[in-house]
């Protein structure tokens, strides 16, 4: 019993700093940025961290609540100048530019991606026109996904609980896992004192410890992108709409 109850804190702490990360990582809007500044918010992610483990997962979380959160408008100029009005800014947080794909591996790449989502009764909500490989998108499925696993153990339900399991085994593995370190880390190098390199660091570190727990590679630190010389196939490229409510989901069911 006492194995399940860990289990289940554990799922729901993932799906906490998931959260936190994934609304960081969108275009900022007032109502979000008060929303992660809040004490109960701070809090939570701080126990979450603690349940997880690592005093350096600790340690990143801790400084949002020393330092808080800057103004909207720093936030915003932080985040127009680090991810840019193009595909690729300074920092690149859509998972297929990385690596030697051709510009139609790429798309097949996207369209598993999609289905992967779909495969769990996900799809972009309406008025989402972003790409299902951005690093927001990939860290809300973990946070459906360790919320998913909770209720399964809650349920005691082994087959949901397998086939839950495996999904977060080949998110962390094969997709975020595998970019989203360099992104975070990268993030850090362009914004150290700031708040986006605070949010990388805490990625970059939750991700590593993540990818040690559930035995799959850990990305690297530092991952090269496409060649930016190729023919691209035309692909969406709009903006990560996080609806009227802070923390309304990009997926819908």
């Amino acid at each position: 019993m006492r194995g399940r109850e860990k289990a289940l804190d554990l799922a729901l702490a993932r799906a906490v700093v998931s959260r936190f990360l994934k609304m960081g990582f969108r275009p900022p809007r007032l109502e979000t940025l008060q929303n992660l500044s809040a004490p109960a918010a701070v809090t939570a992610l701080r126990r979450a961290t603690l349940l997880i483990g690592g005093p350096e997962l600790t340690a990143e979380a801790d400084l949002f609540g020393r330092w808080g959160i800057p103004s909207l408008e720093q936030v915003e100029g932080d985040y127009n100048r680090l991810f840019g009005h193009t595909l690729r800014g300074s920092v690149c947080p859509y998972e297929t530019e990385y690596g030697n794909a051709h510009a139609f591996q790429q798309a097949q790449m996207l369209s598993d991606m999609a289905g992967f989502y779909r495969a769990f009764g996900l799809h972009p909500a309406d008025g989402v026109s972003e790409r299902v490989d951005h690093i927001a998108f990939e860290l809300e499925f973990l946070e459906f996904l360790s919320r998913k696993e909770a209720f399964a153990l809650e349920r005691d339900d082994r087959d949901m609980l397998e086939v839950t399991g495996l999904a977060v085994k080949k998110l962390l593995g094969e997709h975020l896992g595998r970019f989203g370190r360099a992104v975070g880390w990268r993030l850090r190098q362009e914004n150290r004192n700031g708040f986006y390199g605070r949010l990388g660091s805490l990625c970059a570190v939750f991700l590593r410890i993540e990818c040690e727990r559930q035995t799959v590679p850990v990305g690297p630190e530092v991952l090269e992108l496409r060649s930016s010389e190729e023919e691209r196939v035309p692909m969406a490229c709009g903006t990560v709409h996080d609806g009227q409510e802070t923390g309304a989901t990009t997926f819908e069911v």
